[in-house]
C-alpha cells in the first residue's frame, strides 16, 4: 500500500497493509465495504471453514467456505494445497472428520496422522 504525506515534502512511502493496526474513532464511518477491503487487501482469501471432502479422478478436494463470501461462492480446492497453506486448520478438520470415508482416504493418500 502506498501512502503520501498531505503536507510538504509530500513523500510517498510503501507499507504492507497487513501490518497496519485498526483505528477506531466514534465519529468515523467504517463501512462493511471498507472492512472487506482491509481484510482482502493482500489479494488473497481467508478460509472460514472446511465443509466436506471428495475424490474425483484420484484428486482429493475439499469444499472451502471463504470468509465474507456467500455459500454459493464456496469452491473445491485441492487437499494438498490446503495442507500446505493452512496445515493446522486442515489437520484439525481432518482429525475431527476422520470417520468420513472421503476424509479417511484423503488422510491415507496425503500420509499424515
Amino acid at each position: 500500500m502506498e501512502t503520501q504525506q498531505l503536507v510538504p515534502p509530500y513523500e510517498v512511502t510503501v507499507h504492507h497493509a497487513c501490518r497496519l493496526k485498526m483505528y477506531h474513532e466514534g465519529g468515523r464511518e467504517v463501512t462493511e465495504d471498507l472492512e472487506a477491503q482491509i481484510a482482502f487487501s493482500d489479494g488473497g482469501f481467508h478460509v472460514e471453514r472446511l465443509d466436506e471432502a471428495r475424490c474425483v479422478d484420484g484428486q482429493h478436494r475439499v469444499l472451502v467456505k471463504w470468509l465474507r463470501l456467500d455459500d454459493e461462492e464456496s469452491s473445491w480446492e485441492p487437499a494438498a494445497n490446503l495442507l500446505d497453506d493452512i496445515p493446522v486448520v486442515f489437520r484439525k478438520w481432518a482429525a475431527a472428520n476422520k470417520e468420513d470415508p472421503a476424509v479417511a482416504a484423503l488422510i491415507k493418500t496425503l500420509d499424515f496422522p
